[in-house]
């Protein structure tokens, strides 16, 4: 690259777009360089990140980034990756165009696969429903991503992936197309088989590279890689997507959604849908064994096409650094879950040293003395410990049970016993800090220096919280209300999922939650649940033509209907001349509007009457022309000779006002 160009790419320190305080060099790719970065104003961390200066540096590509980043940012969903600012600027050596997006803590699914690890069907499963979820919100928007791989699904720090890059890949993705010999094998290789004959990705392209990234997270292959992008390519084209043993039940839905004919792919929704409905043929799945991303201290700039190199000082670990001993405290803390506790002073170490030559103790003789003297220890001994016994004092435990823990050390504190806390939960005993029972139990005699030990309420037993997306609401409030949690519901509308479904939820101010998580009884769930299409707006007709009304109606979800066609001195033929419902009306999506259209100044037109015609035919047929009609000569039960308007003869198809007098004579 020019070096020019890439003094673009800012150092640390620099301020980008006057807000953004670059930290940290975080890695550098085909069309990103990221960097962590801080807000001026409120040091909020950020994730800020450069387009590769050769892609930024045409002209125009401020315009088209500008309008792309735009697109994207009206469209929120927890799948996506948040867009808090984007711009480009002027440089010394040129334009820098830059996005700045949440910080994402955690690495990406590159990150996983690219260290030999691989994801289970139930994982790959649970990452292919939330990145489905999102390309649902994402293409109802008329957004496309474009450029689906794994190193485009991040994870943040509650283990969920998200999708990166929804407004900005397409744009960025153009250039490379102009040739797609150029390609990296990396990117051709989910590329849809449309992009080979040169089509722009659509929603359908996006679904066939988010099936491909799946079967590569379970097997560690990419279907139809061929290891050169020319290859890669032309092995997709008309080709079904191979599925093996391994996918288990994950193959049909990733079948169904690679399919090579676009218009035979499941949409995003379809395609959730379809991997929902294989989930309960699954075990819950593992967390993903994401890698969290370091955070560097002083960075370089280095390679585009690797990872920065991360330079730290060489400041001892933590596992360096030992502590000095500090004695003992009256109250012992045992942890519930560790059974070694108890036994692991009753277990001495182990000595591997080989003993010297001069350490082995050879047998010798008992000496004749030793019997007797040892017979006369054990006497003592005895003695001793009756003397113990007989002089130390013994104390009755009380009743501690749903007493405050420091109230109960309290209490026995005068008998010198040693106290040892054992803390668990429990739903009979909820109060942190309670006494839950003792051992001994109340009213048993401990001497001075015996041990007493008190189970201590950590809480009342956790909850598991199952996963409620995708249910109705009534049946997500019912099952967490009998999980014995607190849900409440949060109406927004979605032009996608069905009214009443749960879009996704949260606990307020714990982002670290998530399905399978533990948590108190009690704890207050946020649901966000379908509302179904937002209501729309009718709009003022009047005027238009009625084939430029329906067009405007459709694009906003709505229907036309023609009611009545009637006659107008003023307006038009063809143009609307009243509606129902009226303008700025509020409907539902699908309503149909009804609408009065005009057929213009009204004329009478005169009708073929044929030969041999009888006197009053003829003024029927009139008359239904709108003719007033007069016999001016001859009888009633004649037959028309001749018809005038106005004195002079007419013929079929002539026009004329209301109100016109055919003038008819019969012989």
């Amino acid at each position: 690259m020019d070096g020019s160009l890439e003094q673009v790419l800012p150092d640390v320190g620099t301020v980008v777009g006057g807000r953004w305080v670059v930290t940290a060099a975080v890695s550098s790719g085909s069309s990103f360089s990221v960097f962590d970065a801080r807000g001026v104003d409120d040091d909020q961390p950020v994730t800020l990140k450069c387009v590769t200066p050769a892609l930024s540096a045409p002209v125009g590509f401020d315009q088209r980034f500008d309008a792309a980043m735009r697109r994207c940012s009206v469209v929120s969903h927890p799948g996506l990756v948040a867009v808090f600012d984007w711009g480009s600027e002027a440089t010394p050596v040129g334009r820098r165009s830059w996005v700045v997006t949440e910080p994402i803590e955690a690495g990406s699914l590159r990150d996983v696969l690219d260290r030999g690890r691989r994801l289970s069907p139930s994982q790959a499963l649970a990452v292919g429903l939330d990145i489905c979820r999102a390309l649902a919100e994402a293409h109802a928007h008329g957004l496309v991503h474009g450029e689906i791989t794994p190193s485009k699904i991040l994870f943040g720090a509650d283990g969920r992936p998200r999708l990166a890059d929804v407004g900005p890949a397409r744009v960025l993705a153009e250039p490379f197309w102009v040739d797609p010999a150029g390609i990296d094998n990396h990117v051709a290789a989910y590329a849809s088989p449309e992009q080979v004959h040169g089509a722009p990705p659509g929603p359908a392209s996006d679904i066939y590279a988010l099936a491909l990234v799946l079967v590569e997270a379970v097997t560690g292959s990419v279907p139809f890689d061929a290891g050169s992008t020319t290859a890669t390519l032309a092995a997709r084209v008309d080709r079904l997507l191979p599925v093996g043993a391994e996918l288990g039940p994950l193959a049909a839905p990733l079948e169904r959604a690679a399919r090579p004919d676009p218009a035979e792919r499941s949409d995003a929704v379809a395609m959730g849908t379809a991997l929902l409905e294989v989930a309960r043929r699954l075990p819950r799945p593992e967390p993903v064994p994401v890698p969290s991303r370091p955070v560097p201290r002083t960075t370089a700039v280095t390679d585009r096409t690797e990872p920065l190199t991360i330079v730290t000082s060489d400041a001892p670990s933590i596992a360096d650094a030992v502590s000095a001993p500090t004695p003992s405290p009256p109250v012992v803390e045992v942890a519930q879950d560790d059974p070694a506790a108890d036994a692991s002073a009753d277990i001495p170490a182990a000595d591997n040293a080989e003993p010297d030559a001069d350490d082995v103790i050879t047998p010798r003789r008992r000496p004749r003395w030793l019997l007797p003297s040892a017979a006369a220890a054990g006497v003592i001994i005895v003695v001793l410990a009756l003397r113990w016994l007989l002089v130390t004092p013994v104390h009755t435990v009380p009743d501690l049970v749903g007493v405050e823990e420091s109230a109960a050390i309290n209490r026995v504190a005068p008998f010198s016993w040693e106290v040892e806390i054992v803390r668990q939960r429990s739903d009979e005993v909820p109060d942190a800090g309670t006494v839950i029972s003792s051992s001994p139990s109340a009213g048993v005699e401990i001497a001075e220096g015996g041990l007493l030990r008190l189970e201590v309420s950590d809480g009342p037993l956790l909850r598991e919280l199952p996963e409620v997306t995708g249910l109705a609401a009534e049946a997500a409030i019912a099952a967490l209300s009998e999980a014995g949690l607190d849900p409440y519901e949060e109406r927004i509308a979605n032009e996608v999922i069905p009214a009443g479904e749960v879009i996704s939820w949260d606990v307020p101010g714990d982002m670290t939650v998530r399905a399978g998580s533990r948590v108190e009884p009690g704890t207050v769930l946020r649901l966000v649940v379908s509302s179904g299409p937002a209501a729309r707006t009718v709009p003022d007709l009047s005027g238009a033509q009625v084939g430029a009304a329906r067009a405007s109606l459709v694009d906003i979800g709505l229907r036309i209907t023609t009611v009545e066609s009637i006659y107008d001195d003023e307006i038009p033929e063809g143009q609307i001349i009243d509606q129902d419902p009226a303008p700025g009306t509020s409907v539902d999506r699908g309503t149909t509007v009804g609408v009065t259209v005009s057929l213009g100044v009204e004329v009478l037109v005169m009708p073929s009457l044929g030969d041999g015609i009888d006197f009053e035919t003829a003024r029927r047929i009139l008359s239904d022309a709108g003719f007033e009609v007069e016999l001016i000569l001859g009888a009633r039960d004649g037959i028309v000779d001749e018809v005038t308007v106005n004195g002079e003869t007419v013929r079929a198809g002539d026009e004329f006002e209301p109100g016109a007098v055919a003038e008819v004579t019969a012989v």
